[in-house]
């Protein structure tokens, strides 16, 4: 994550919005993240998905993905 703060300060990006939804039984949830923003040199938007047993790792799947998009654009 530290990468997509890097990116926004340096005002390639805008800042990261999030979105988490969680499937299954309450005992045994499985998590899904999305992490968008926008680059702001073209106003191309981005995103991110990851997802893991926790909301924690499943926003860190998210952002793992989202500098990989970034380049491809």
């Amino acid at each position: 994550m530290s990468v997509l703060n890097e990116l926004t300060q340096q005002g390639r990006i805008e800042t990261v919005t999030w979105t988490v939804e969680s499937t299954g039984p309450s005992h045994a949830p499985a998590f899904t993240a999305t992490a968008a923003t926008r680059l702001l040199a073209t106003n191309t938007l981005v995103r991110g998905q990851g997802s893991g047993a926790s909301e924690a790792a499943a926003r860190s799947a998210a952002a793992a993905a989202l500098p990989g998009r970034l380049d491809a654009v």
